[in-house]
């Protein structure tokens, strides 16, 4: 079983380790979730000064390019070969699927929000907006820790993993 301790202080997950990698990503995901949560206090008290500033330009770079790799990671390596063997898995990969849909286009208003603040289109961001996006953020990361990062281990091969990691870095370089 995959866990988060299992991650110790080495250094991080490589592609060879698929699913190790993924489990890594959410640790990311938590991180820059909890700067995007701190930014409207900050804000609050310092306006957008360079340390907001550098938030917004890691948080956006961060939830464009990772967020949705780790997305299409899942569902293009993962999904497929467990719904072909677990069948019964369908509702729920449905329904990650569509949190997956729903998460991007949360982040696309967020983001938007982020950008016209560091423009100076905007003075303040939604932190009601930004709690809800980070709490469902979260929420579906757990789901994907307690049930799809484990039927995936015990569901693919060895050699389909090495694959799936294989793919994993391939869309990487070619973005």
């Amino acid at each position: 079983m995959i866990s988060l301790d299992s991650l110790g202080s080495a250094p991080g997950p490589s592609f060879d380790a698929p699913l190790e990698m993924l489990l890594a990503c959410h640790d990311k995901i938590r991180r820059f979730c909890d700067q995007l949560e701190a930014l409207p206090e900050h804000i609050g008290q310092h306006g957008v000064d360079s340390a907001a500033g550098h938030t917004i330009d890691g948080v956006v770079r961060y939830f464009d390019q990772a967020g949705p790799q780790h997305h299409t990671d899942e569902e293009e390596e993962l999904f497929p070969i467990l719904l072909e063997r677990v069948p019964e898995a369908a509702p729920r990969l449905e329904q990650l699927t569509g949190e997956h849909g729903f998460l991007h286009s949360r982040w696309n208003a967020i983001r938007d929000d982020l950008m016209a603040l560091k423009d100076g289109d905007i003075t303040a961001i939604s932190a009601t907006e930004i709690g809800e996006f980070v709490r469902l953020y979260r929420e579906h990361a757990e789901i994907e820790e307690a049930w799809l990062l484990p039927t995936a281990a015990r569901t693919l091969s060895a050699d389909e993993q090495r694959i799936a990691g294989q793919r994993m870095a391939a869309r990487r370089q070619t973005a």
